[in-house]
């Protein structure tokens, strides 16, 4: 997902939606991005990592990203947004205080995740990219390497408890994902 918004940066367009809603699956099981309504392409010359629009730029992007990534590890709704405390005169998004956001101790991810909620810590989104690709199973909670029967199992608490709507479907198919994808890479690293 990461490698895809430095793509889409890379094209001069602010996505400024970012949602666990907004991600499909193909038939390969690859990651999509979908629902750019509310996005904003750039002259060719913008420099990415200054640009601006209405408050919404690079690192709000990244920010939203976060979100979508706690949503997936937690699997828990989180919500980024830069127009939360804005008045309504005002048209012009700011970024979101910490105390309005989840904690991010003991989370999966957490650190990466704290850092895409910190404006400027990421440069861009392949720096979070790049960030997000040295991640080393075995340093993170056991929680992660569970067997497949405790993940179905927990993802089976984890949907009975919620009605299933579209949003939680996403978010579900990209939880089971990044749970599929750690398992897959502490096997090969253990072999």
């Amino acid at each position: 997902m990461a490698r895809t918004l430095a793509y889409i940066h890379e094209r001069r367009i602010i996505v400024a939606d970012i949602a666990s809603r907004n991600f499909l699956l193909d038939a390969d099981l690859s990651i999509k991005f979908c629902d750019f309504t509310e996005y904003t392409e750039l002259p060719l010359d913008t420099c990415m990592e200054t640009a601006d629009y209405g408050g919404y730029s690079v690192q709000t992007d990244i920010g939203q990203l976060g979100a979508v990534m706690y949503e997936v590890v937690v699997g828990e709704k989180c919500n980024f947004d830069i127009f939360k405390d804005v008045p309504l005169e005002l048209s012009r998004g700011v970024w979101p205080r910490r105390e309005d956001l989840p904690s991010t101790k003991g989370v999966w991810l957490g650190s990466i995740i704290e850092k895409c909620w910190t404006e400027g810590a990421f440069h861009n989104a392949h720096d979070l990219w790049k960030e997000l690709e040295s991640v080393r199973v075995e340093n993170e909670p056991v929680e992660v390497l569970w067997s497949p029967k405790k993940l179905l199992s927990r993802i089976n608490q984890f949907t009975a408890r919620y009605r299933w709507s579209s949003s939680l479907r996403s978010t579900t198919t990209l939880m089971v994902m990044f749970s599929a994808i750690a398992v897959y890479a502490w096997i090969r690293r253990h072999k």
